[in-house]
């Protein structure tokens, strides 16, 4: 057989491979438009735990030369055009003037079907999705010193909105990049995938040191990450704290947590979580 002959064979190979991942694609979008039906009403919710299993799951038995980072992106685009035939699914972002940086992780985290608003202020995003004007918002992750942190909103008590932590960006990081951070927050609960981290907020009456919160915590068998501590006024003090395990509202070990700290601590309670992302490494 010539060169030209086998070059010609090799792309008879890839355009009947084509033809094979198209008839899939075409195939699961079917499957979907049944799972639809069989529900009677579309979903209002982003599945973000179950899109992270998947991509664990495939990233795991993924082999060969195509980079993993394509697999991501590949299925956030399936799992985007599946969101936009089981329902009218629609994303909000804080776009401050000038500063397109959470724009671009949200297009490139909820692909180019998705349809995705800009807001200037943290605040007016959060309204999107509490008015059920978007089915989620991408907010920054919390730091620590802001003066008037978004995720007061969140901390209200668990039945005081529906409003929630859901998922994190990236949700595959690259090794060798200092990209920014992200939080999905939606309508509904954080989903347990088996490996999951979670904020909660902490409310005391007096000051707590972050190693007394820290030993309280871990007899409360919860392992703080992170512990960002905020006054509203002289007479309550908030703790967001992130830990490395799901916590599911009403978490028996958060009523632990204030009896053992002797009811200094008043109300613990769950603003949700995320799926730990995958890296490269």
């Amino acid at each position: 057989m010539s060169e030209k002959d086998k070059f010609s064979s090799l792309r008879s190979q890839i355009d009947e491979i084509d033809n094979q991942i198209h008839d899939l694609l075409m195939k699961r979008a079917d499957v979907v438009q049944s799972i639809v039906k069989e529900k009677g009403q579309s979903s209002t919710s982003l599945d973000a735990g179950r899109e992270a299993e998947v991509l664990r799951y495939l990233i795991k038995r993924h082999d060969g030369i195509l980079p993993k980072s394509a697999i991501v992106r590949l299925w956030r685009e399936i799992f985007a055009s599946t969101l936009q035939l089981e329902n009218r699914f629609s994303v909000s972002v804080c776009v401050p003037e000038g500063d397109n940086t959470y724009y671009d992780l949200s297009r490139e985290h909820f692909g180019m079907e998705t349809p995705i608003s800009s807001r200037q202020t943290v605040m007016s995003v959060l309204r999107e999705v509490t008015d059920g004007a978007a089915t989620a918002v991408v907010l920054p992750l919390p730091q620590a010193g802001e003066g008037n942190p978004w995720w007061l909103s969140l901390a209200q008590g668990e039945g005081a909105t529906n409003a929630r932590i859901i998922a994190r960006l990236p949700f595959y990081q690259m090794s060798n990049t200092d990209g920014p951070e992200a939080v999905i927050v939606g309508l509904g609960a954080q989903e347990k995938t088996g490996h999951d981290r979670s904020y909660i907020v902490v409310e005391s009456a007096e000051p707590l040191s972050r190693t007394t919160l820290t030993n309280l915590l871990e007899k409360s068998d919860l392992k703080p990450v992170n512990i960002q501590i905020h006054t509203p006024d002289p007479s309550v003090w908030l703790q967001l704290i992130e830990v490395d395990n799901y916590v599911a509202p009403g978490d028996e070990r958060l009523a632990k947590l204030a009896e053992l700290s002797d009811q200094r601590i008043t109300h613990a309670w769950t603003i949700g979580g995320y799926a730990v992302p995958l890296t490269d490494a």
